[in-house]
């Protein structure tokens, strides 16, 4: 299992962190191959717009895939180097 650099991560987290709850910022993920998927709690109440899933998009050279709830949660997919 690989993790995205530190740089990556905080850029990344500067543009989701306004869809979590107050004090929080967590950016979780899971890389698989080109692909990787970050997960944010449905709890946090709102959805990542699209605007700013292509901004996460273009940080990763990539393109977004999808977006699904699975187990009270949102996953966001993309794929990377693209």
């Amino acid at each position: 299992m690989t993790n995205l650099d530190k740089d990556t991560e905080e850029k990344i987290l500067a543009i989701v962190e306004k869809y979590q709850k107050e004090n929080t910022k967590l950016l979780n993920y899971l890389i698989t191959d080109d692909e990787i998927t970050f997960f944010s709690p449905l709890a946090n109440g709102k959805a990542v717009t699209a605007e700013d899933l292509q901004k996460v998009a273009d940080i990763l050279d990539g393109s977004f895939i999808g977006m699904e709830m699975v187990n009270q949660e949102y996953r966001f997919k993309f794929k990377m180097g693209c």
